[in-house]
């Protein structure tokens, strides 16, 4: 089992990172606050990880901080709750958050989280109420980037730019076109793509 990697970080991208270790290359996926926490290319880092299973091969996870770690490994152990959708909670929410939406039986937050639709909310708060209620969350507080005041999916969206290096007027400028262009809904995932191909564009 891998328990944690360290080293210099090579590349972020919007759906992993790359850590240069002992020669090698390792490649993981991490939630969006992993990736707002870490460092620039080519600082070092340590990243908590879990190494995944699966029935077409191995996937290597990779988390700021230890409760993340705890709360994906937990997560993933729920019938129809797999990898995707535990990262995709972790982006959405920090582990205080997402433990006191399950212990205060919170659906509306909860259902505010990507790809959680009410059934699978209902079910998380059923199966995870208590354990949730004795897992340490004291680490796991709000990543100090300042609020730009907009909702919560574009505020993270520009954060999460940010965090791949792009200039913070710029990833407004881009998050705000993408907003303005778009009639429907979209996750954070969504508008960060979105303004990723925009780039460099008027």
């Amino acid at each position: 089992m891998i328990a944690f990697v360290e080293g210099e970080l090579i590349d972020k991208r919007l759906d992993g990172i790359t850590v240069a270790v002992g020669g090698m290359g390792l490649s993981m996926d991490v939630p969006l606050s992993t990736l707002q926490a870490l460092g620039p290319p080519r600082s070092r880092v340590r990243v908590e990880t879990v190494l995944h299973t699966r029935e077409d091969g191995m996937q290597l996870y990779g988390f700021a901080t230890a409760e993340e770690k705890r709360l994906f490994e937990v997560l993933i152990t729920l019938p129809g709750i797999g990898p995707g959708v535990a990262l995709n909670i972790l982006s959405g929410a920090t582990v205080a958050e997402f433990t006191a939406a399950i212990i205060n039986e919170d659906i509306g937050k909860l259902v505010s989280l990507p790809k959680i639709g009410r059934k699978t909310a209902q079910r998380l708060i059923m199966e995870l109420r208590d354990k949730l209620a004795s897992m340490d969350t004291g680490g796991a507080e709000t990543l100090p980037v300042a609020a730009t005041g907009e909702a919560p999916e574009v505020d993270d969206a520009i954060k999460g730019l940010v965090a791949l290096g792009m200039d913070h007027p710029e990833a407004r400028r881009l998050v705000v076109r993408v907003m303005s262009e778009s009639s429907q809904t979209l996750s954070t995932e969504e508008i960060m793509r979105l303004a990723l191909r925009n780039q460099g564009g008027p």
